[in-house]
């Protein structure tokens, strides 16, 4: 079926995504190649920017949980949050809408993934479906950023208390500036007060993951000529994989979980990419573990455009007729299975960006779903 605007192009990704209507088989095919796996992880283009993506995302989320029974949903987003939301649940507190749209962050505040946070909400009520962040970095306007100063310095007391609510808040709001800049010293009068404050389960993984970010800063031990960006990034990836390991080992036995991040973090092994040499993915540590029994899916598409939050809509060239995203469109495939993909061989292809990378593509996914054309999403005012 041929494509021409882009209203046609988002019925086509509400019915792909839903499972139903005239695209309901290549739907089923990405729910088959899901549905017995313990781990889907299920990647988007690290521009965060593409919305067909997003809205198929949310109608495979949806039938994972409900007609393939995963019971946890992680994703790229900070831990502090969805731990305070794990711990309100547990105490049989009050959890809102807002809370987990907060949890989520400003990266996906769109119309496409808006519906996923009422769904999951139910679902993390009746405790059919358990919520995690994976990221040590803590959100804009979240409950990290406003509220966990006070939470982890309400066990201190009299003039310690006042002072490591003052650090941390003034850290957690950013209330540096060019005349007191973030410096080393900041950053030792944080530790000091982590190491003072409530050290409880969840109050003691929020901790850890504030000291795992806290350590990218101002290194002391950088070999000369060290990639920084690929330090950090590998570092990020670690300790996102440190948090997927303390959630899953709360979870009961035999849980499935879905993980909603960047492919440039589920992907198996990005050695072989160009450009990413070096790089250790989330998603490597996760098949180490898990095996053939975790499903890395990747995201592209042959042209369209893209937008990043707060940013101008930009365009994607169409894709060359020698790219993955060339050869798939010419031949109107929707879902590339993993055989489908070894067959291929190296080829240029955009699933970890809006450029090209060339790669063997069944070495970084296990599938990939292909739109002929992407468009921007359609972000929420805030």
């Amino acid at each position: 079926m041929s494509i021409h605007n882009g209203s046609r192009l988002a019925r086509f990704v509400v019915l792909l995504g839903l499972g139903i209507g005239a695209h309901a088989a290549e739907a089923d095919r990405v729910v088959r190649d899901l549905c017995g796996k313990d781990v889907a992880m299920l990647g988007e283009s690290p521009t965060h920017g593409f919305g067909n993506t997003l809205e198929f995302k949310v109608g495979l989320v949806r039938r994972l949980v409900d007609e393939c029974h995963f019971n946890a949903f992680f994703i790229e987003s900070g831990a502090y949050d969805f731990l305070n939301i794990q711990r309100r649940l547990k105490s049989g507190q009050e959890v809102t809408e807002p809370m987990v749209a907060a949890a989520i962050g400003g990266l996906w505040a769109t119309r496409e993934v808006q519906p996923l946070i009422p769904f999951l909400l139910e679902k993390a009520r009746a405790g059919s479906v358990v919520l995690g962040g994976l990221d040590d970095q803590p959100g804009r306007g979240s409950w990290a950023q406003r509220e966990m100063p006070a939470d982890l310095t309400a066990s201190l007391a009299g003039e310690e208390k006042s002072r490591c609510l003052a650090i941390l808040q003034r850290h957690m709001l950013w209330q540096y500036g060019s005349d007191s800049p973030y410096g080393p010293k900041d950053k030792a009068l944080i530790l000091g007060c982590l190491d003072r404050v409530d050290r409880s389960e969840y109050a003691g993984a929020m901790v850890d993951n504030m000291k795992r970010r806290l350590a990218r800063d101002f290194r002391a031990d950088v070999p000369v000529g060290a990639d920084m960006r690929v330090r950090d990034g590998n570092d990020r990836d670690r300790s996102m994989y440190l948090n997927f390991q303390w959630l899953m080992a709360r979870l009961p036995a035999h849980s499935k979980v879905i993980v909603w991040a960047a492919t440039i973090h589920v992907a198996k092994d990005l050695s072989g990419v160009s450009g990413n040499e070096g790089v250790i993915s989330f998603g490597s540590y996760v098949r180490r573990e898990f095996g053939d029994r975790a499903f890395a899916l990747g995201f592209s598409a042959y042209s369209g455009s893209y937008a990043l939050t707060g940013q101008p809509v930009r365009q994607l060239s169409a894709a060359p007729d020698d790219s993955l995203d060339g050869r798939l469109s010419a031949e109107r495939e929707s879902y590339v299975a993993l055989g489908e993909l070894r067959k291929m061989g190296p080829l240029p292809g955009r699933a970890l960006g809006a450029g090209f990378k060339t790669a063997r593509w069944d070495e970084v996914v296990d599938g990939m779903v292909v739109f002929r054309e992407e468009r921007p999403p359609e972000f929420l005012p805030r």
